[in-house]
């Protein structure tokens, strides 16, 4: 049985659910997405930092550093002009001043390859992605049997992925650190 013996209501709820799921994906890509790529070095235009000084996030527990960007496009000749000032963040350490970094920018910040947090990153993508999307799914699930399900079981299944997103997690880490060292 097809939708043509649905009502509107659930052909609307469908349609939501399917916006729902879209938009999932897009805010995580968006919270997520660059900066992973940039934490295991595959993405984000490439250069040097030079430490002015680190310190600890206020919302966070990483260290965050103060300093200079420097592109690796840039010639020797230009460097003055291109180099800004930037914030490095989640510093692998409090690193001292004059220290360089190779990294990685994404927007306003730089990141430096890291196996470690690309793993944390891609499980919090993961926590992110599994909790918005599995109501998405919920409401498609009904929309298309035309009736609310219940939703019991889809507190067991988001709970088995929490866990399968550590998994997973812990499973990237030797690729994440492949990628970190090429």
């Amino acid at each position: 049985m097809g939708w043509t013996g649905r009502t509107w209501f659930w052909r609307a709820t469908g349609g939501f659910a399917v916006l729902w799921l879209v938009g999932c994906l897009a805010v995580v890509w968006l919270l997520f997405g660059a900066r992973l790529a940039a934490l295991t070095g595959i993405a984000g235009p490439s250069g040097t930092f030079v430490v002015a000084g680190c310190f600890e996030g206020l919302e966070e527990t990483d260290t965050h550093c103060r300093g200079t960007y420097t592109p690796s496009s840039a010639s020797s000749s230009a460097d003055a002009t291109a180099a800004r000032p930037m914030l490095l963040r989640s510093a692998s350490g409090d690193l001292r001043p004059g220290t360089r970094r190779d990294v990685r920018r994404v927007g306003d910040a730089v990141f430096e390859p890291s196996p470690l947090a690309a793993a944390e990153y891609v499980t919090f993508a993961g926590w992110t992605a599994v909790t918005l999307v599995l109501p998405g799914h919920w409401l498609l699930t009904s929309a298309s049997r035309g009736r609310l399900l219940n939703g019991e079981n889809y507190v067991f299944v988001w709970l088995a992925s929490l866990l399968g997103a550590i998994a997973l997690g812990i499973l990237t880490l030797p690729a994440a650190w492949l990628l970190a060292t090429l």
